[in-house]
């Protein structure tokens, strides 16, 4: 281990360890580096790196970069690379150059901020490191000669089976910590081996055969043969070999049956033919519906995420301490459980459906959370003990106002109102309110969400 000291005006903290992998290349914009050979002797630093550099080989920095993200001392390091290789796109933070500096600012101030940097928890792993690097997204990879086809390389250096892989990250989608950006594949797996190594193959769907070919066919409208077009030919005519009919006029003497397909094995004629998927790895057929399907997307960071990262304990948005806050269906069934109470009694309830529409942009400009949280106390003094809410998406919040009709909502729409007068940060509400009781029919969701798209904004 050596120390390579460059000319540069950019001050070293103690605490910031900065380490190069590979031949240096001292550069004159270059800050002060720790020369290391491997990963070992990074692990005996026994300190936390924020930044490395690997200068290697393509394959041995493919290999560095999934030791080094597989080592608990530098899952979450910002590390760059000299040039672009198979597996930098997915394990690296991106070519270094002399914008470093920006990032590596904005990685500790992001590690200062967060709160949930617990290693032994692979879904807080997760979260933490798509945080930390910014605008990082978690992309698959093909690997066509693996029966798995795709794998998510970070997840891979954590020791994360592939296909297991793919059910927790929708699991993670499930909990709203991420969210989708796209999808790039849909991929079809046996469901005996999980392999993706099929071949589609088409057969008899009497014998099941694949000895098939296609046939054009003619049938005599005399005798009612059915043959192979070549049976009928002689010479320049067409002519029933079974009642030697003669063959003039198509629609007339004879037409062409849709079945253009025959098996050779058992000579039935079928319009299409039975597909189904043959696994190259455990030689099993099955049937397409059978098949696994796992659809891949790449992922990022969704605002309850970023929340629950920077805030270091499970919450949302809209966290009431008054603990009346609960689930859609729970929702769903307590309206419709009031809206009967409403028809029996005469009683006149209001859902109030309060929308933040640039939370999503205000959050992603602006990562310093304490405007938020301030703005997360004063919604929560808004909800009364009495008042039930629910989460329907991250930025949109349902409330039941009971014995509340529409004057009085005038008074909770103000306290909403007033919220936008918080320093710098310029919210957004998107108010809607309807009243009951009223005719839910059976979908109480689909009548809630057609009443609250034709309800006016206050």
């Amino acid at each position: 281990m050596s120390e390579v000291i460059t000319n540069t005006g950019n001050s070293l903290s103690t605490s910031e360890v900065r380490l190069w992998i590979g031949q240096p290349a001292p550069e004159t914009w270059h800050p002060s580096f720790t020369t290391v050979e491997s990963v070992e002797e990074v692990q005996s630093l026994n300190s936390p790196v924020p930044m490395l550099v690997i200068a290697l080989a393509p394959e041995l920095q493919d290999e560095m970069l999934a030791d080094l993200r597989s080592q608990q001392i530098t899952a979450l390091s910002l590390i760059f690379v000299i040039e672009d290789s198979l597996l930098s796109p997915y394990l690296a933070n991106g070519v270094f150059n002399e914008g470093f500096q920006n990032h590596l600012d904005d990685y500790l101030n992001r590690l200062q901020m967060g709160k949930l940097f617990d290693h032994d928890n692979q879904e807080f792993l997760l979260l933490s490191y798509l945080w930390l690097h910014g605008d990082c997204q978690l992309s698959p990879m093909k690997i066509a000669k693996e029966p798995c086809l795709y794998h998510y390389p970070l997840l891979s250096s954590w020791d994360m089976n592939t296909m297991d892989s793919f059910i927790w990250l929708t699991k993670l989608c499930n909990k709203g910590w991420l969210e989708t950006v796209e999808l790039t594949n849909r991929v079809r797996y046996s469901p005996c081996c999980q392999s993706g190594h099929l071949n589609y193959i088409d057969l008899c769907p009497q014998c099941q055969s694949i000895d098939i070919q296609l046939q054009s066919s003619l049938h005599c409208f005399n005798c009612g043969h059915v043959a192979a077009q070549e049976d009928f030919r002689k010479t320049s005519s067409l002519s029933c070999p079974n009642c030697l009919q003669s063959l003039r006029h198509i629609g007339v003497d004879y037409d062409r049956p849709i079945e253009t397909q025959r098996c050779r094995s058992c000579n039935s004629l079928f319009i299409d033919a039975e597909v189904q998927a043959s696994c190259l790895d455990c030689d099993t057929l099955h049937s397409l519906s059978s098949l696994l399907i796992r659809n891949l997307h790449c992922y990022k960071l969704s605002l309850a995420g970023r929340l629950l990262v920077h805030q270091g304990a499970i919450s949302n948005l809209f966290a009431n301490q008054a603990g009346n806050l609960m689930s859609f269906m729970q929702f769903c069934w307590l309206i419709d459980w009031q809206n009967k109470l409403a028809k029996r009694h005469g009683q006149v309830h209001s859902i109030l459906a309060v929308k933040l529409l640039n939370i999503e942009q205000l959050t992603r400009e602006n990562y310093d959370f304490s405007q938020l949280e301030a703005l997360q106390e004063r919604i929560s003094t808004i909800i009364r003990a009495t008042d039930a809410c629910s989460q329907y998406t991250e930025e949109g919040l349902l409330l039941f106002l009971p014995f509340t009709d529409k004057e009085q909502l005038k008074i909770v729409y103000e306290k909403f109102n007033q919220l936008k007068g918080l320093d710098s940060l310029p919210i957004e509400f998107n108010i809607r309110a309807i009243t009951l009781p009223d005719e839910m029919g059976e979908n109480v969701k689909d009548w809630l969400m057609d009443k609250l798209a034709a309800a006016e904004s206050l």
